[in-house]
């Protein structure tokens, strides 16, 4: 039986095949259009997006392997390798040490709106939008949105849950640098069980949610650790992450080529079905 490991590894050895079948499969179509330049672009895009899928299957090992002194930590650091000659960083991050978003309180979204920065008129918009979006009816807040507001952009408030996070850069007074400060931090994929974790947390979530609030002591050896200046609890390697939810980020790069992508995965401790994707960008 392999163990949960040898799954992983497998994986990534299927990943090369299909990185080989790929590349020999764009070759020929350049042959047959006789527009080699444009398919060679197309296969370095192929040849990228499997360095990314290798980087995603080697931290599902990584974070499956029954070898504790060989598992991954959900600390939230990078870690650097590299795959067919491209150079990946991969950074794993814990959902459960960022802010649930369908179940944040009022308080908690003001504070986290104005730690990216809102203020004044801003931050009541983008309050009182937030708080249209996810409720059942139809009338706006004083600053906030409804379907009439959002007419002339082609969508509608869900009335409902977010159901992911790039639907908070949806509403009613979010800018590309608050969203950018606050998506990193907020999570739909919390999980139903388990409560806010300090030690794999998010800085931002951490200064909402932490007993100590902002600016404490807390918060900065958080800051220390993801710098890699303070060592992370060995806790984080030993933790049993079956049924955990976890973001792994891939950046792939060889000369000017670049790539990154992410993918939210749940452990399964099943050797013959080892993780289930939540989500794929």
């Amino acid at each position: 039986m392999r163990s949960r490991g040898d799954s992983g590894f497998a994986m990534i050895a299927a990943l090369v095949a299909v990185a080989a079948f790929g590349f020999i499969s764009f070759q020929l179509i350049a042959q047959d259009r006789g527009v080699l330049a444009e398919v060679r672009g197309e296969a370095e895009q192929a040849k990228l997006t499997a360095a990314c899928n290798a980087g995603l299957m080697l931290a599902i090992a990584g974070l499956a392997n029954p070898d504790l002194t060989q598992r991954w930590g959900i600390d939230g650091r990078s870690r650097s390798g590299s795959f067919n000659g491209y150079a990946l960083t991969v950074t794993v991050e814990d959902e459960r040490g960022k802010i649930p978003l369908n179940g944040i309180i009022m308080d908690e979204a003001r504070q986290l709106f104005q730690i990216a920065g809102a203020s004044g008129d801003q931050l009541k918009t983008l309050i009182d939008s937030f708080e249209d979006w996810e409720d059942v009816d139809n009338t706006p807040r004083p600053n906030g949105a409804e379907a009439p507001q959002y007419a002339s952009l082609g969508y509608k408030p869900r009335n409902a849950g977010f159901h992911t996070v790039e639907e908070l850069h949806m509403i009613k007074g979010m800018t590309d640098d608050i969203y950018n400060r606050v998506a990193p931090a907020v999570t739909v994929f919390f999980g139903e069980s388990g409560g806010f974790s300090e030690q794999t947390s998010q800085i931002v979530a951490l200064e909402v949610l932490g007993e100590m609030g902002a600016n404490s002591m807390q918060v900065q050896q958080r800051q220390q650790q993801l710098a890699g200046t303070v060592a992370m609890p060995a806790s984080l390697t030993k933790a049993n992450l079956i049924g955990r939810t976890l973001t792994v980020r891939v950046e792939a790069r060889q000369g000017g080529a670049y790539m990154k992508r992410s993918a939210i995965v749940e452990l399964t401790g099943n050797p013959a079905d080892p993780y289930w994707l939540r989500y794929l960008d």
